[in-house]
């Protein structure tokens, strides 16, 4: 399927998309990273994930991240595809239920921690 024209979606600017604008450099995208406490300061996105490793200070901070990066994906395709406004709160709701679909699959020694790490938050 092709889409019409590849600008943002999920913010007001008509500029053609790019990963590293949809998952860190949005708007959107650092609101979502900001309920978690993530704070963005870097353009390059592997210099964003050192940030993120360091911010979270878990061992298990890759599951957050790969996790909250589907989250911001899934809102941009119920715009596009079911016409649904990108909402901060819908990618929270969303985050929460896959990362507890995540600790459900975890090893036992990682199950304690990620849900404490996540019960922090509700």
């Amino acid at each position: 399927m092709e889409l019409p024209n590849y600008t943002r979606v999920c913010c007001p600017h008509q500029i053609e998309e790019s990963s590293s604008h949809l998952f860190i450099h949005c708007d959107f995208a650092q609101g979502c990273w900001a309920k978690l406490g993530l704070v963005i300061n870097q353009d390059d996105p592997f210099a964003t994930l050192d940030q993120f490793r360091a911010q979270l200070n878990v061992a298990f901070f890759m599951d957050i991240i790969i996790v909250m990066s589907w989250c911001i994906w899934m809102q941009r395709n119920d715009f596009i595809f079911r016409g649904l406004q990108p909402s901060l709160d819908l990618c929270w709701q969303h985050f929460k239920k896959e990362l507890a679909l995540v600790i459900l699959r975890a090893s036992p020694k990682k199950q304690a921690p990620m849900t404490q790490w996540l019960e922090a938050f509700v």
